[in-house]
């Protein structure tokens, strides 16, 4: 679990980098009333954040040794990890969705929304599918690792509709 969320956080980085990077330009544009530039900005972060993460799952399903064997030479921890680590980044694909929205609340002065989105996604979400889903199917372990991504896919879905009627409500006004 240590090589993979490490792993995550890793490679979750540059989005992050990314994201925060876009949000004086989309809160100076905010507070200017330049609604046309926010939402310029916001097309522009989620399609440099959706590709980045599409192409980071893309190298993680295709390539889990690698990533890895950036943290252990342990052959048997490899063989276990890897197939984990396609399980665990299985809504990476998804997540530049979670971060564009989540910083662009924040950049408009919706913490509050920014918030909630990271909350439901780690607290309301995750935790509770770590106990529930090893009660749902018969490889306890690889349950504890779908966790993970199931929160993501349903914190992606949330978060998208949340700023689906957030943003339009705030650059409309």
């Amino acid at each position: 679990m240590t090589i993979l969320t490490s792993m995550m956080q890793f490679a979750m980085l540059p989005l992050q980098g990314v994201a925060q990077g876009a949000q004086p330009i989309t809160s100076y544009n905010y507070g200017a009333k330049n609604n046309g530039r926010v939402k310029k900005t916001f097309r522009l972060l989620l399609t440099v954040s959706l590709t980045y993460s599409v192409a980071l799952w893309t190298f993680v399903m295709l390539f889990p040794g690698v990533f890895v064997g950036i943290f252990t030479p342990d052959t048997a921890l490899m063989e276990f990890a890897a197939p984990m680590l396609r399980i665990y980044f299985g809504g990476v694909c998804l997540f530049g969705i979670q971060i564009a929205c989540q910083m662009t609340f924040t950049s408009l002065g919706k913490a509050a929304d920014a918030i909630t989105a990271a909350v439901v996604r780690k607290f309301v979400l995750l935790l509770p599918l770590i106990y529930l889903m090893p009660r749902l199917f018969a490889d306890q372990t690889k349950a504890v690792y779908m966790a993970e991504p199931v929160a993501d896919l349903i914190a992606v879905t949330f978060t998208a509709i949340l700023f689906a009627f957030r943003f339009r409500k705030a650059v409309s006004s």
